[in-house]
């Protein structure tokens, strides 16, 4: 029974031995002869290599204002129309401020009246105070007039701010995009009257990047965009914002990305929803030997190519570093001298 298991054990390291040995062998055999017909030879080169990202994208703003009024009202006054440039604090449109006035003054009236009350009442405890035999009751009494009074300029003040409120104003310099109620004459609520603003010098590039990439990059990183707008001109620019959380809505997690514009707006070529690209250099080297990605082979995670020795393609492991769509960097086992072959299949 020893001898019989001794022989399987003895046949199991053979067979081991034989794979081995024929897997060595079929490295180093020459794979297949050169075709010139069909074999293109390529021979590796020093050059600059990058891998980069190419991300779709759109011009977006960050600086947009919706104003509203406070009140309901009738409109009696819309000063500006879709595409007018405004000021900050330039006012665009003002409610009826008759009534308003109206209340204004009856609140006043209150005031003076709460006021006169108030000092009755203090000249009636004036000496009682003054002996400090001011009761509970008293000080109850004391402290009713005092609340009337300051509640009667509280009112004063909220209608005195709903007259200036019935007039909005522009909060940025910006262009009338959009406006619910051109027309005065109107009544309006809140919501009925809103008017939208956007800085044309605001815009920036925006794009969404998938979780996998945000690690890569940086804010501050220099990229270039290109819109489609403006095809022949690329614009050097760089990375300003990194979203913290992604992109609610999307079927992937991706998070906003956003690029600085370095443009002059003063004509209004850019406009806000322009697509366009945006590339980013996620690595590069300098003077690094490169070859044709279509060259490079893969078995089990080894990286080889085939190497014209004669008149046969060989092959020849080696290692990479950046590689992109058409080009790859050898970091080992290659050299200028060699030439590797993509072979058609």
């Amino acid at each position: 029974m020893s001898k019989l298991r001794s022989l399987l054990i003895f046949m199991a390291i053979f067979l081991g031995i034989a794979l081995t040995i024929t897997k060595t062998q079929a490295t180093l055999i020459p794979s297949q002869k050169y075709d010139s017909k069909k074999d293109t030879l390529y021979t590796p080169k020093i050059d600059t290599i990058k891998n980069t990202l190419t991300l779709a994208g759109s011009i977006s703003t960050d600086q947009i204002a919706n104003v509203r009024f406070q009140n309901s009202g009738k409109l009696v006054w819309v000063g500006v129309k879709i595409g007018d440039h405004v000021k900050r604090g330039q006012a665009l449109a003002s409610l009826d401020q008759a009534e308003l006035r109206k209340n204004l003054a009856t609140q006043f009236n209150n005031y003076r009246t709460q006021l006169s009350q108030f000092n009755d009442v203090q000249d009636t405890y004036k000496t009682t105070k003054d002996a400090l035999l001011v009761t509970d009751t008293i000080q109850r009494i004391l402290d009713r007039t005092q609340y009337s009074l300051n509640n009667s300029v509280i009112n004063y003040e909220l209608t005195d701010m709903a007259i200036k409120e019935s007039t909005v104003v522009s909060p940025i310099d910006g262009i009338i995009v959009a406006l619910d109620q051109p027309f005065a004459g109107v009544n309006i609520t809140p919501a009925s009257a809103t008017f939208t603003i956007i800085s044309p010098g605001s815009l920036y590039f925006s794009a969404d990047v998938d979780q996998e990439t945000v690690p890569k990059i940086k804010v501050g990183e220099n990229v270039t965009v290109t819109l489609d707008s403006f095809p022949n001109q690329t614009l050097n620019s760089k990375i300003t914002y990194i979203a913290f959380t992604p992109v609610s809505g999307q079927t992937s997690t991706v998070y906003e990305v956003r690029f600085e514009l370095p443009i002059n707006n003063n004509n209004l070529d850019y406009r806000v929803g322009m697509d366009g690209d945006t590339t980013i250099t996620l690595s590069s080297a300098d003077n690094a030997l490169t070859i044709p990605t279509d060259a490079i082979n893969d078995d089990n995670g080894q990286s080889y190519v085939f190497v014209k020795s004669g008149n046969d393609l060989v092959r020849r492991d080696i290692k990479i570093g950046i590689e992109n769509d058409t080009t790859t960097q050898v970091t080992a086992g290659l050299t200028q001298h060699d030439q590797v072959a993509v072979i058609q299949k």
